[in-house]
């Protein structure tokens, strides 16, 4: 027993004490409350002392030497009677009654009290127990002073749950128990869904709906597509009888028959504290029976009910007419309804009237009613609410009616947005009837006429109705083309028309429906009318058969058009090639679809027809590819939303593969994910976010070592940019690299010296416990901190360098100069998230602090690179190893070039054999002389001395002093790029003596001015021109080190002309599927039908 609450001491023998712990601990009990009892013995007509015990969830009596006499459980209590303050009564279900004297009543009643308020919070007081105390002004002293500590999250539902398990003999899932306490508070989800809950049986389920009945914080249930027995559905309604929090109910297709149903509805017409929202009974048997006790529910119900779901439901227009009377006759349902689905049942003529009747007085907004055999003559009232109206499937149910008989009830919808009309078997007289002026309809901003076999006469007089519509949206066409006509090209154009000329087109669907006629070839003109569109914003051609031919046009208008964001394609006997075009289409454009569902369809031809593990492959890897560029554009979408568009975005991985696509450095994505809501349909312009719904989500680290850290989510929007240097190192890293920096560069084999490891738990388990830990205070060991940094980067969910940069790391390693690679290294690094970027910049300088000290402490940049290159790319690529050893080496050329120290002792013999990033950079001091006249020049070594190197450590240079110029190129008009150990030429300076400039350091201005002739092109070189233009303001100076790596690797214009950036002139040379392609992938892997 854990706690006892007795007043005064209890005296027990040690054998009775071990009697009755060890039956508390058989029953998972623990005592709240133990006290001595005098219990009245009816049958004996005498009073036996006992021991009375409060549990969490039972009462137990027990007798001399610790026999068990009373074991009951709280929910078989019904009634618990109190006199005075040493008399207590209860009553249990199963008629027993316990009579105590001498006992403290107020102090039994408090904790009973408060057990039954923490494990049931939603418990009835006065119905499912009752509380009778005398005087009465012992329950305030009783009950107000009560206090409840014990209630959790999801208001206790763990509690009530296992209380209920307890109950019912047994074993509450760990899953849901796992679920309630983790999952459902952390991201505010109050649905109970039922088919989450994994493997359960009909006991399980019990316990879960009778520990509903007692919750107060779910406020949805939801069953849909669950089977739920009878027994289960009765259950169900026991927790409605009870619960007063559900505010939406849906089981929907729950397979159960209509009489559990109608107890359901009944139990929820007598729980007068239920206030329901919204119910969804659709696609079960309710018939006409369940309808009527649904009416008579809602008849009854006082609070505002906004959505009411019953399609496919087997009711005829009896039922409906006794539901919608019901409905009116509550003003508060009928004024509150505002989504009404009634889809797939009869309605006939009596439900027809009365749904008029009903709309006439109601305020419905959206009214689904397809497959609903309305009679058209009796649709003659209807509602100016509303909004959305789904009269699909419906036709005239005899030749003698017709859609002008309909007109009444469209004309009195004055401010409808959408319309579906699709199978309807209207036609085109029918068109111009519904869509004329005195309906209304022709201001309807989204039309679905899909399904109605217009044909390419139909079509063309469809567009010719829909010209003068102003308000045109959407229009969907789905499945409208019979047999091909004469008229198929001019039904085409009459699209292109009035999608080009009608500018406020922004969603057009052609799809082929359930029909078996293709357009096929014929769509090709109306493909490529799209690469001039700056409209249309949605587009739905599935299963046309355009091939490959259309891929081909589709892909032009990928890489041209910056409106399209969303284009389903599917079912268009595409091949791989036809998806490779695509995807290069779509990476060539950043700004082009966000929204492109997989071609599974045709993708499973692909496999079936050709099952070779290579194609496998490339399938595969052309698909995640695919599904990279448009996560990328989609990111570049919320971006500009977020006002950071100035960044040039290009498409990311979001998939890790073992085997990935060489990739660009300046391809890479550096978008942010940052801001993940977004608008779910795509309005145009800035209105809300077409494509996905919502960015891949977020899911911060436990603890205090990863404060708002967050993975896989690099950033570049310029405010967060911005606020990098906001942002908090974790204190286990600052303070280690803090301590390393100050007494750690000269400790011999740092980093690969053992640590001990209860040392480095020890620390770390500080760190994560949120203690600040002064490390040098507490004289902590070097090799310990070491290991603890270590290990910090070797436990991130995410290398600091991710799987999706690798690629760019060993592009940069291959750039042909030292500093294009230092160039093409620095871009990389920026965009890493503000965390990850100054965590790295950190690390870095105490790993060159350490190499520099590589004669005593043995650790030299490719040692340290062997210790960290596994940690930092969670790679063993033996290709990493001298990248790292180079961004440890050149620290400040890559991370902070701002800060390069030059020591002032630093000469041009400095080193003598200086590779190239050792190089002298020697400069004309006059610009009217060119380079190898002779004249005078200036040196720097741009690498310090290490022994000189420390002291310049913490002293930046000012923004007049030359830095590092590793951007600096060779130029034969006024720049010399030399080394030092180079003898020959009259324009090099071996001694690195100031010129001209009188032994001063040369500023950056005089750099500038040196070099303000330099020309940005190499053509520029051999131009006879002896005075250049000037390059424009925002264009790279040559000898600046800002020029992009794109000139030197995409310089392929007489085999290829590709480029990822640049715009392509078309010609009738390259209208081939190979001028979609880089030569990569021709090297790479092996294109079959290279045109069309």
């Amino acid at each position: 027993m854990a706690t006892t609450m007795a007043t005064s001491p209890v005296s027990l023998t040690s054998a009775e004490k071990k009697t009755i712990e060890s039956i508390l601990t058989q029953k998972r009990e623990e005592g709240k409350l133990i006290t001595k009892v005098s219990l009245l013995n009816e049958k004996k007509k005498k009073t036996e002392s006992k021991t009375l015990i409060l549990g969490i969830n039972r009462l137990f009596l027990f007798s001399e030497k610790g026999k068990l006499s009373e074991d009951s459980h709280y929910l078989d209590i019904v009634e618990i009677q109190s006199s005075s303050e040493i008399e207590l009564t209860i009553k249990f279900r199963n008629s027993n009654v316990l009579k105590m004297s001498n006992v403290e009543a107020g102090l039994v009643l408090k904790n009973l009290y408060s057990s039954y308020m923490s494990t049931f919070p939603g418990i009835k007081i006065g119905k499912s127990i009752t509380f009778t105390v005398t005087p009465e002004t012992r329950m305030v002293s009783i009950f107000q002073s009560t206090s409840f500590k014990d209630i959790t999250g999801c208001g206790s539902f763990n509690l009530t749950y296992k209380s209920i398990c307890d109950y019912l003999g047994t074993q509450p899932l760990s899953s849901v128990l796992w679920d309630i306490e983790y999952l459902y508070p952390f991201n505010g989800i109050k649905e109970f869904n039922i088919v989450e809950i994994y493997q359960y049986s009909p006991t399980d389920l019990k316990a879960l709906l009778m520990s509903l009945a007692y919750n107060t914080y779910f406020t949805s249930i939801n069953a849909n597509q669950c089977k739920l027995s009878n027994e289960e559905v009765i259950q169900l309604s026991d927790v409605f009888s009870l619960n007063t929090s559900i505010q939406h109910l849906s089981l929907s297709h729950i397979q159960c028959s209509k009489e559990p149903i109608i107890q359901l509805l009944t139990s929820v017409t007598e729980n007068k504290g239920l206030h329901l929202q919204s119910i969804n009974l659709s696609q079960n048997i309710l018939e006409n029976k369940t309808m009527i006790t649904l009416g008579q529910c809602l008849a009854a119900c006082a609070s505002p009910l906004t959505t009411l779901i019953l399609d496919n439901t087997s009711v005829t227009g009896k039922g409906f007419e006794s539901l919608f009377n019901s409905i009116l006759a509550n003003q508060v349902i009928c004024t509150s309804l505002t989504y009404l689905s009634i889809s797939n049942n009869k309605l006939e003529a009596v439900g027809s009237s009365s749904l008029c009747k009903f709309l006439s007085k109601s305020c419905v907004e959206q009214l689904y009613m397809s497959n609903t055999y309305p009679v058209f003559k009796e649709l003659r009232t209807s509602s100016p609410t509303i909004q959305l109206l789904d009269f699909s499937g419906n036709k005239p149910s005899t030749t003698k009616e017709g859609w002008i008989d309909v007109l009444g009830f469209l004309k009195q919808m004055s401010h409808l947005i959408t319309i579906n009309l699709s199978k309807t078997q209207v036609g085109v007289d029918d068109l111009k009837l519904l869509f004329s002026p005195a309906t209304g309809l022709l201001k309807c901003p989204n039309v679905d006429l899909g399904e109605n076999d217009l044909g390419d006469q139909g079509i063309i007089k469809l567009c010719e109705i829909m010209y003068p519509n102003s308000n045109l949206r959407h229009l969907s066409i789905d499945g409208n083309f019979k047999t091909r006509s004469k008229f198929r090209m001019r039904a085409i154009d009459a699209l292109i028309n009035l999608v080009d000329d009608n500018c406020t087109v922004e969603s057009l669907s052609i799809a082929a429906g359930s029909s078996k006629y293709q357009l096929k070839s014929d769509l090709m003109p109306l493909l490529l009318s799209l690469m001039k569109n700056q409209s249309l914003i949605k587009l739905d051609i599935t299963g046309n058969g355009i091939g490959d031919q259309g891929a081909l046009a589709i892909s032009k208008v990928l890489w041209k058009n910056q409106t399209l964001k969303s284009l389903k394609c599917d079912g268009n006997d595409f091949s791989w090639t036809s998806l490779k075009m695509m995807k290069n289409g779509i990476k060539r454009n950043d700004k082009s679809v966000t929204f492109l569902p997989l071609p599974l369809s045709d993708i499973s031809t692909i496999l079936k027809t050709d099952n070779a593990t290579l194609m496998q492959e490339k399938i595969a890897k052309t698909v995640v590819e695919l599904s990279s560029c448009i996560v990328g554009n989609y990111k570049q979408i919320v971006n500009e939303g977020n006002g950071s568009s100035n960044n040039v975005l290009s498409p990311v991985k979001p998939i890790v593969i073992k085997k990935a696509a060489s990739t660009n450095v300046n391809s890479l994505s550096t978008s942010n994910s940052s801001n993940s809501s977004s608008g779910s349909n795509g309005a145009p312009k800035g209105n809300s976010n077409p494509g996905y719904n919502t960015l891949p989500i977020k899911r911060p680290v436990r603890g205090p070592l990863y404060p708002g850290k967050t993975f896989n989510t690099p950033s570049t929007s310029a405010s967060e940019k911005s606020s990098s240097n906001e942002v908090t190192i974790p204190p286990l890293v600052d303070r280690s690299i803090d301590l390393l920096i100050e007494s750690g560069t000269k400790s011999v084999g740092i980093f690969r010296t053992c640590a001990s490891a209860t040392q480095l738990k020890k620390i770390k388990g500080r760190f994560e416990a949120g203690e600040d830990v002064d490390l040098k205070a507490e004289n902590v060991d070097v090799d310990t901190v070491a290991g603890v940094l270590k290990g910090y980067f070797r436990e991130l969910a995410v290398p600091i360098f991710p799987e999706n940069l690798h690629d760019a790391f060993f592009q940069a390693s291959r750039q042909p100069t030292k500093p294009d690679q230092m160039k093409s290294y620095s871009e990389i690094i920026d965009q890493l998230p503000p965390l990850e970027s100054k965590m790295v910049k950190k690390l870095f300088l105490l790993l060159h602090l350490i190499s520099v000290e590589k004669q005593e402490n043995m650790m030299s940049s490719e040692n340290i690179a062997i210790c960290w290159a596994p940690t930092l790319f969670r790679s063993f690529a033996s290709e990493l190893l001298p990248i790292n050893s180079f961004l440890i080496d050149h620290y400040y050329d890559i991370f902070d070039p701002e800060n390069k120290p030059i020591s002032p002792e630093a000469t041009p013999q400095a080193d003598s054999d200086s590779s190239v990033s050792n190089a002298d950079i020697v400069v004309s001091s006059n610009n009217n002389k060119p380079a190898n006249s002779g004249a005078s020049t200036i040196g720097f070594a741009t690498k310090p001395k290490s022994e000189s190197f420390s002291s310049g450590i913490h002293s930046p240079l000012k923004s007049n002093t030359l830095g590092v110029m590793n951007g600096l190129k060779r130029n034969s008009n006024n720049l010399s790029l030399t080394s030092s150990n180079s003898g020959s030429g009259s324009s090099t300076s071996s001694s690195g003596s100031i010129g001209t400039n009188g032994g001063k350091r040369l500023s950056s201005s005089s750099i500038n001015s040196s070099t303000s002739n330099n020309s940005n092109s190499s053509s520029s070189t051999n131009s006879s021109n002896s005075s250049p233009a000037p390059s424009p303001p925002d264009s790279p100076n040559i000898g600046d080190g800002t020029a992009t790596l794109r000139s030197k690797r995409f310089s392929r214009v007489s085999r290829m002309s590709y480029s990822p950036v640049q715009g392509r002139k078309w010609t009738n040379d390259n209208r081939t599927v190979s001028s979609l392609f880089s030569q990569e992938d021709f090297n790479t892997e092996d294109i079959e039908g290279s045109s069309v």
